[in-house]
């Protein structure tokens, strides 16, 4: 087994460590309870409510593909690292493409907002807070940038906040607009140009209330840059949810985000002290025991 494969499977039983302390720090009978308007949404982003969560997505994945493609989504479930050449045979004895294997991997397998998880649930609520005292949904904007898929911008905008998604994968631009449309929702969905076309989140005077990067920087060139861009349009108290910066790194993880990143000139970044110094300079660092995201308020 490769030494990089090795690390990544290493990060496959963190998350599970992550997930099962998060459990620990809340017990299923409390979370609702706690996270009121986390739960709220989780429910809104069900589809099916008839099924469970798990085969509502599943449900939408066939939706969308058609049953020919869709239905082997429960296949998709299975993962690859980045090393490992049974994924084109994978692929071919699917007959699938890469996308749609990656965008049914990452719908089968996991809702952003599930509890289970130590992702956007923990954090949501306090983000709302936050926005509310800026006047809430209806005043400010919220950026989901890098948006894959649009799950967590959904999120927000079935909590009635205007959401800008910017993405440069055009198939996974695609899915975002069946999610949102599929709910009765219009997409306000911006299409990246290249690796270094960051959405402007200060341009024509605009003004948001909250910039969310969810596992972006490590695949982004400029991180500094990148970074004052999508986030100069925030406004003071205003919320930059970051699964990327102000981290706790140790050489595991710099290993793993090395890896994924898979280029020395974004990965050194990650770890440098100018993106460190720039931090420092315009956020104040709020962490949660319970998510992988930092909350970064703007001075």
């Amino acid at each position: 087994m490769s030494t990089s494969t090795s690390s990544r499977r290493a990060q496959v039983v963190a998350a599970r460590a992550l997930r099962a302390a998060a459990n620990r720090l809340a017990p299923a009978d409390d979370v609702a309870r706690l996270h009121p308007r986390a739960q709220a949404v989780l429910q809104r982003l069900q589809r099916f409510p008839e099924v469970s969560d798990e085969d509502s997505r599943l449900l939408e994945l066939i939706d969308y593909f058609g049953w020919e493609t869709g239905h082997k989504a429960q296949a998709c479930k299975r993962w690859f690292f980045g090393d490992d050449d049974a994924h084109p045979r994978f692929l071919e004895n699917l007959g699938i493409t890469y996308w749609e294997y990656a965008v049914m991997h990452q719908y089968a397998l996991f809702n952003r907002f599930s509890a289970q998880r130590p992702d956007m649930f923990w954090v949501y609520d306090e983000i709302i807070e936050r926005l509310e005292r800026l006047g809430g949904a209806g005043q400010l904007p919220v950026l989901d940038f890098g948006s894959g898929l649009g799950q967590i911008g959904l999120g927000f905008a079935l909590d009635r906040y205007h959401v800008v998604s910017a993405e440069k994968v055009p198939e996974q631009i695609a899915f975002a607009r069946f999610l949102f449309e599929s709910r009765g929702l219009t997409p306000d969905l911006y299409e990246a140009q290249g690796d270094r076309d960051y959405y402007d989140s200060s341009a024509e005077g605009r003004r948001f209330g909250c910039v969310i990067e969810w596992s972006v920087f490590e695949h982004v060139y400029d991180l500094v840059e990148c970074t004052d861009t999508i986030t100069r349009g925030l406004v003071p108290g205003g919320v930059f949810v970051t699964t990327t910066l102000a981290k706790d790194w140790t050489p595991e993880l710099k290993e793993h985000y090395i890896h994924d990143s898979g280029d020395e000139e974004i990965s050194d970044q990650l770890f440098s002290r100018e993106i460190e110094d720039y931090v420092a300079e315009h956020f104040e660092v709020v962490s949660n025991p319970r998510s992988i995201a930092k909350l970064l308020i703007k001075k």
